[in-house]
């Protein structure tokens, strides 16, 4: 028996007004622009794929573009590739762009940027970065600190960007061994200090795997933190800056011949 509502949607039971009400609330919701950087093939990507795949925020259809991608090139299927929309990205294998996704907890919406590695990109990344709010910085437990990763932190203390916590990925590599993850926060916490920046937190994760990115790691018990979900729920919402002088990156200066 198929329901009869008046405006209907095509859904049983909800109507066009049904709809419209869930959009409004929806629209009152707070929302917050993250960016997610580091040094090249430290995890990025592959940690908005985790974070959109364990919120369940897959867009319509992209999950089985990836995996026909990663097919058609003999692949394994890596969460990475949810972020590379782009076939020309997927086929050089890197991040050109800064891609933004969108995925939400109870406690707000979040627009993530996942800004490219390589230094040849940096430009992107500083214009991706510019836009946020807080940030994500990883760091590759088996390579360690890296050129970039003292790069990208300079830079967000640059745009003003204060709200930072560090991941320290790719622990199953190493064993998810406390003494490797404690070297390094403490190698970076020093570094962070030269540019007169404290780091809210350092969270030793397998973007890769989940360790503590949605879910507690059985592996890591020794860490008592709050896992990259809950980490991103704690930062705060700044005020609205009104009435402040104009503000904007300039990317790139063109020159035209006549």
């Amino acid at each position: 028996m198929t329901a009869v509502t008046s405006e209907s949607t095509g859904v049983e039971g909800t109507t066009a007004a049904d709809a419209r009400e869930e959009a409004a609330l929806a629209s009152l919701r707070e929302k917050m622009n993250i960016v997610i950087v580091g040094h090249v093939d430290h995890g990025k990507s592959t940690l908005v794929g985790r974070l959109l795949a364990d919120t369940e925020s897959f867009p319509e259809g992209k999950l089985e573009k990836v995996r026909a991608i990663c097919a058609r090139q003999g692949k394994q299927f890596e969460y990475a590739f949810l972020l590379d929309a782009l076939e020309a990205e997927q086929d050089q294998g890197i991040t050109i762009d800064s891609a933004r996704v969108f995925f939400k907890t109870a406690a707000r919406d979040y627009i993530i940027i996942d800004a490219p590695g390589h230094i040849e990109f940096l430009k992107n990344m500083i214009s991706g970065a510019a836009r946020a709010e807080a940030a994500l910085l990883l760091i590759d437990a088996h390579e360690g600190v890296r050129e970039n990763s003292r790069r990208h932190g300079y830079v967000l203390g640059l745009l003003g960007i204060r709200q930072v916590t560090v991941l320290v990925n790719k622990m199953d590599l190493v064993g998810c061994d406390q003494a490797v993850f404690d070297r390094i926060e403490a190698e970076y916490r020093a570094f962070l200090a030269e540019c007169r920046m404290v780091p809210q937190r350092f969270i030793p994760i397998s973007a890769r795997d989940g360790d503590n990115v949605a879910h507690r790691s059985a592996r890591m018990g020794w860490y008592k933190g709050p896992t990259v979900l809950e980490a991103v729920d704690l930062f705060r919402k700044a005020p609205k800056r009104e009435n402040q002088p104009l503000r904007f990156p300039v990317q790139d200066v063109y020159k035209f011949n006549r």
